[in-house]
């Protein structure tokens, strides 16, 4: 069910800017270990970012601060909007 689904967006507030996945929080990486309080550790959550390095390492992120069901969002935001599904513009 995609609405139990967290999705975290790991880029900069200027790539935030430009275009997201409307479900999605900023919670860019040099400072996400500082912003996980509003998110339940015990429903899933998918990271991404623009192509999907900072989200590996976002997702190795969540999993040591001991979140379990944690995903990486292959091809990031630039495979989302390939893929024509639905973005926000800014």
């Amino acid at each position: 069910e995609i609405d139990h689904l967290q999705v975290v967006d790991v880029r900069q507030p200027g790539e935030w800017e430009q275009g997201r996945i409307a479900q999605a929080v900023l919670k860019p990486l040099p400072k996400l270990t500082a912003m996980l309080g509003d998110l339940d550790r015990d429903r899933p959550v998918a990271v991404h970012c623009k192509s999907g390095y900072r989200s590996s390492i976002g997702t190795s992120l969540l999993k040591r601060e001991g979140f379990s069901n944690v995903m990486n969002m292959i091809g990031g935001f630039d495979a989302w909007k390939a893929c024509a599904l639905p973005v926000v513009a800014a």
